[in-house]
């Protein structure tokens, strides 16, 4: 895994790096809007809150699951997400 970064966040750079991925991947404007707007809150913490940790990340991932009518996110989607936040972790 070449980008396996080791932090214990994802910064708001990498955020930038996965929604870029995500948009090599097929995700449309609307979806990464999507995926930017769940993690919003992580990525605008406090300086030393900054980031998205292994448990907002769960948490996040779990509402969009548990939530597919608020989105426009596919299950498959929601794998390939997952995938690559986990790359910045």
């Amino acid at each position: 895994m070449g980008f396996f970064s080791g932090n214990d966040k994802v910064t708001y750079k990498e955020f930038r790096k996965v929604i870029f991925r995500l948009k090599e991947s097929g995700f449309s404007e609307t979806e990464r809007e999507e995926v930017a707007s769940a993690f919003r809150g992580d990525l605008h913490e406090s300086s030393s809150g900054a980031g998205i940790s292994k448990e907002e990340m769960k948490k996040g991932l779990h509402w969009l699951k548990e939530h597919p009518g608020h989105h426009h996110l596919s299950p498959d989607q929601l794998v390939k997400l997952e995938e690559t936040l986990r790359r910045y972790l």
